[in-house]
């Protein structure tokens, strides 16, 4: 059976005013001294959260600056590199291809043979094939893209002084590609495409 005390209304209002009134709360040196007591724990866990996040902030901004600058390379091929550096790098993948470059140099002689044919499917071949070597070359500085017109948009122009026959080249390219033997070129212009092609190559010394 409950006891009278547990049922009794008068026991909880009393206890109610007790609590309300104050009388249970500690005093006031108490309570100061419980504040002093919580600082004191709190103050060296404060510090220590607060270096942790400091050191937090410093990873995040020199790793945020390492993206930038892989991306920034990614897209522009390492665009704080000098021009002179640019070239001096693709004569090493030049000479990359085989020993003494002869694998290229062997690619170009072919080239030769077709431009100085008097069959213009022979020009039309020469021209495809120094796109195909403009856009190994790229690939090779790092500018990337799906296409090779993705590469010529990548290019920084201070990196690149020969860009405009780059893509006055490659455009030709792209007539003959697309319409093939219906596309007419005269053994000039022929010449004077695959002599565009031939300028890019040098600047980087490639050729």
């Amino acid at each position: 059976m409950p006891s009278t005390t547990s049922l009794n209304p008068g026991y909880f209002y009393e206890k109610i005013y007790y609590l309300l009134s104050g009388e249970y709360l500690p005093s006031g040196d108490s309570t100061l001294n419980l504040l002093v007591t919580i600082l004191s724990f709190i103050r060296p866990l404060s510090v220590l959260v607060s270096l942790l996040l400091l050191t937090g902030v410093i990873y995040c901004t020199i790793r945020m600056g390492a993206v930038m600058r892989e991306l920034k390379e990614k897209v522009h091929g390492g665009g704080d590199r000098d021009h002179a550096g640019t070239s001096a790098q693709a004569g090493e993948y030049s000479s990359a291809e085989g020993k003494d470059g002869k694998f290229f140099n062997g690619r170009w002689d072919k080239i030769r043979q077709h431009i100085n044919s008097a069959n213009s499917s022979d020009w039309r071949l020469a021209i495809l094939e120094c796109d195909i070597i403009l856009d190994e070359m790229l690939t090779k500085m790092s500018y990337h893209g799906e296409t090779l017109s993705d590469k010529l948009k990548a290019v920084e122009k201070s990196d690149f002084l020969t860009i405009d026959k780059a893509w006055e080249a490659h455009r030709v390219r792209n007539a003959i590609a697309h319409e093939g033997s219906n596309f007419q070129i005269t053994d000039r212009e022929a010449q004077r495409v695959v002599g565009l092609y031939e300028e890019v190559f040098k600047e980087f010394h490639y050729i």
